[in-house]
């Protein structure tokens, strides 16, 4: 979590079962403020790292909801 620029391969893993568990449970529509909730605990990063890792997590959904359409 000390570099998210260059993020642990385990730590990619991670994010992405958390995007895919988000997609299982429904939760594909998230606010800024609700990912910050969940994220800014578990790793310190500023806003700007937080905003990037957001769209990360948007466009996995998006990802998802494509793939599960066909």
């Amino acid at each position: 979590h000390n570099n998210w620029q260059m993020p642990h391969p385990l730590d990619m893993e991670r994010f992405y079962s958390f995007i895919i568990e988000a997609y299982k449970n429904g939760d594909t529509q998230i606010t800024a403020d609700d990912f910050s909730e969940i994220i800014k605990p578990v790793c310190n990063i500023n806003e700007e790292e937080l905003h990037e890792w957001l769209i990360k997590y948007e466009n996995g959904i998006e990802l998802l909801k494509i793939n599960n359409d066909k």
